[in-house]
C-alpha cells in the first residue's frame, strides 16, 4: 500500500500543477496593458511587460492595446459657410493612455470607444467646415483645420 501511494501522490501532484500552473502565470506584452478581474471587478492593471501570477479560477486577466490606434471615419459631404458641397475624409490616430478610466467609462471596448469618437469628431467636422468657406478649408491643410476641429471636439 505504501508502495502504491509512493507512485500515485507524486503523479497526482505533477497534474495538479499541470492544471493550476497555466491558470496562475499571466503574461504582459511589451504593447498591451493586462487587465486582472476578480469576479467582474477590475482588481489590478499591469503595464509593464513580463510575467505576472493571479489567483486561478476567481481571477480572469484580459488585453487592452497599448499601441496607438488608427480609426478611419466614413467620408461624408459637408456644405460650406459659401454654400459649396466638399467631400470630407478624414481619421483619428487614438490610444488608450488610462486603462481603468478606460474601462470603467467604455467597458473595455474598443468599438464603443470609436463609435464615441465617429460621433463626436463627425459632429465637430461638420460644424467647422460648415463655418468656414471653402477656400479657407483647402488652405487650411498646414494643421490648422484638425486644430479647429479638435478644439471643437473638446468643447462637445
Amino acid at each position: 500500500m505504501k508502495k502504491g501511494l509512493k507512485i500515485v501522490l507524486p503523479i497526482l501532484l505533477i497534474l495538479a500543477l499541470i492544471i493550476v500552473l497555466p491558470g496562475t502565470l499571466v503574461v504582459t506584452q511589451q504593447n498591451e496593458y493586462t487587465i486582472i478581474k476578480e469576479f467582474g471587478a477590475v482588481v489590478r492593471v499591469i503595464d509593464h511587460p513580463g510575467l505576472s501570477v493571479k489567483t486561478p479560477f476567481i481571477q480572469t486577466a484580459s488585453t487592452l492595446p497599448k499601441t496607438e490606434m488608427l480609426y478611419d471615419l466614413a467620408v461624408s459631404d459637408v456644405i460650406t459657410s459659401d454654400k459649396k458641397s466638399m467631400v470630407a475624409d478624414s481619421f483619428v490616430l487614438w490610444q488608450i493612455s488610462h486603462p481603468l478610466k478606460f474601462i470603467q467609462t467604455l467597458s473595455g471596448s474598443t468599438s464603443t470607444a470609436e463609435a464615441r469618437i465617429d460621433q463626436a469628431v463627425y459632429n465637430s467636422l461638420k460644424t467647422v467646415i460648415s463655418s468656414m468657406k471653402q477656400e479657407d478649408v483647402i488652405s487650411g491643410r498646414d494643421g490648422e483645420l484638425a486644430e479647429r476641429i479638435m478644439k471643437n471636439v473638446g468643447n462637445t
